[in-house]
């Protein structure tokens, strides 16, 4: 998870960690950290809110995450007032509302994971 709050972050990894389908191995509120991170733990999937600490430092940073390892699945959490935005920008793998409901982000999750096995 890649947000640039605390609060976010934290609320996000926890939620995720109830139950045992998903494992949460980082999170992380600057770019740097989250690149070394995906270096190092090879995820299948990671969150990110695109306003790293601005939207463009978002959009570039997952432009990166993609350049690094094109089999990692990007899921955008973000306002609704920027997805569409977002969507058109980059062409994330998913897309979620920060407005979601606890299901809905584990569902995206394992659907995000599951294409990035496929």
């Amino acid at each position: 998870m890649v947000d640039a709050d605390d609060l976010v972050r934290q609320t996000v990894a926890a939620l995720l960690g109830i139950g045992d389908r998903i494992e949460v191995v980082g999170i992380a509120g600057q770019v740097a950290p989250a690149l070394d991170l995906v270096r190092t733990a090879s995820p299948d999937v990671v969150l990110v809110d695109p306003r790293l600490p601005t939207l463009d430092d978002g959009l570039a940073f997952i432009r990166r995450l993609h350049t690094a390892d094109p089999a990692v699945r990007v899921l955008i959490v973000c306002s609704p007032e920027l997805l569409e935005r977002t969507e058109l920008a980059i062409g994330p793998d998913r897309c979620l509302r920060k407005t979601f409901r606890p299901d809905d982000l584990t569902a995206a999750v394992v659907a995000a994971s599951q294409s990035a096995r496929a």
